[in-house]
C-alpha cells in the first residue's frame, strides 16, 4: 500500500462518497498532483498522498495524507487553516459524503482498518494542468518544435509573454506524473474574447486524452476570467486538431482563403461560447 515510506509515520485517512459526475474534478482535485498536495506540500513533515478507489464501486474513494509526525502535522492545519477551509469549500459540490476514517501512527494499525486497499486500488492522475512559468520556456520550445503542425514561435517571443507589461494571456502546461511537460496552450485575451494562439501536444504523447484535457483546463480558466468567447483558426489539413475542437464542443464559423503560407492553405475558424 504504501512502499518507500520509513521512519517515523502519521497517516490521515478520509473517505468519500463522490458524485458520478464530478469524478474526473474530484480526482484532479485529490490526486497526487492537485490542490490539496500543493497545498499540504509547503508544509515541513508532508510526505505523500496516496488516493484509492473502491474496487468494486467506482464512486467510493480513500485518501492516506502521509506526515512524518503527528505535530508537524497539527503545525500545518494551524498555520493552514485559511487555505485548508478555502479548498474544502471549493471541492465540497464533489462529494455525497465525506467521513474521516482515522489517525494512524503505524502502517499495521491502516492496514488492519482498511485492509482492502494495495497497489491495485491506487488512483495515479496522469496528467496535471498548471500556470506555465518563464522556467517552462525551454521544455515549451522542445515540444513545439517536435509538432510540425505547431505555430513556430522564437524564444524572444516566449520571453515576452511573462514581461510585465505584455499584453493579458492564459498560458498552461501540461505534465505527465514524472512532471515532464508533454503539451501547452498559448491563448491572448482581447476584452471578453479569447484567441487560441498555440495548442501543442508532444507528438510522443498524442491520443492519451492530452490535448481534450488542456482544451478543458483553458476553457475553465477562461471562464474565471471573465471571457465568454473563445475563438482560433487552424489549417484546413489538420484534421486532428479539427476533430478535437469539434469534440470539445467549437463550433465552425467560416474560412479564411490561402490565410496560411508554406504551403498556402485555407484557414478554417472555431468558436465556443462560454
Amino acid at each position: 500500500m504504501t512502499g518507500g515510506v520509513r521512519g517515523q509515520l502519521f497517516i490521515v485517512a478520509w473517505s468519500f462518497a463522490v458524485r458520478s459526475e464530478h469524478r474526473r474534478d474530484f480526482e484532479r482535485a485529490y490526486g497526487p498532483h492537485g490542490d490539496w498536495v500543493r497545498l499540504f506540500d509547503t508544509s515541513d513533515g508532508y510526505i505523500k498522498t496516496e488516493l484509492h478507489r473502491h474496487p468494486q464501486d467506482a464512486s467510493l474513494y480513500v485518501t492516506l495524507d502521509f506526515w512524518s509526525s503527528r505535530e508537524q502535522y497539527k503545525a500545518f492545519r494551524e498555520r493552514a487553516k485559511l487555505a485548508y477551509q478555502a479548498i474544502d469549500a471549493r471541492c465540497e459540490r464533489l462529494t455525497e459524503r465525506e467521513e474521516l476514517v482515522g489517525d494512524f501512527d503505524e502502517l499495521s494499525s491502516l492496514h488492519a482498518a482498511l485492509p482492502g486497499l494495495g497497489p491495485g486500488t491506487r488512483v495515479a492522475s496522469p496528467l496535471t494542468v498548471r500556470d506555465a512559468k518563464p522556467e517552462d520556456i525551454a521544455k515549451i520550445l522542445r515540444v513545439e518544435q517536435s509538432a510540425s503542425s505547431a505555430a513556430h514561435w522564437t524564444q524572444t517571443a516566449y520571453d515576452a509573454i511573462f514581461q510585465p507589461d505584455a499584453p493579458p494571456r492564459i498560458l498552461l502546461a501540461a505534465e505527465t506524473l514524472e512532471r515532464r511537460l508533454c503539451g501547452f496552450v498559448i491563448a491572448r485575451i482581447v476584452t471578453e474574447e479569447c484567441e487560441i494562439e498555440n495548442i501543442v501536444v508532444n507528438p510522443d504523447d498524442v491520443r492519451q486524452g492530452i490535448g481534450s484535457t488542456l482544451l478543458q483546463e483553458f476553457s475553465d480558466t477562461a471562464r474565471t476570467r471573465g471571457i465568454h468567447r473563445i475563438f482560433l483558426e487552424v489549417r484546413e489539413s489538420n484534421l486532428a486538431a479539427r476533430r478535437l475542437y469539434e469534440k470539445s464542443g467549437f463550433a465552425c464559423d467560416g474560412e479564411r482563403r490561402a490565410y496560411y503560407s508554406d504551403p498556402v492553405e485555407k484557414a478554417i475558424l472555431y468558436s465556443l461560447q462560454l
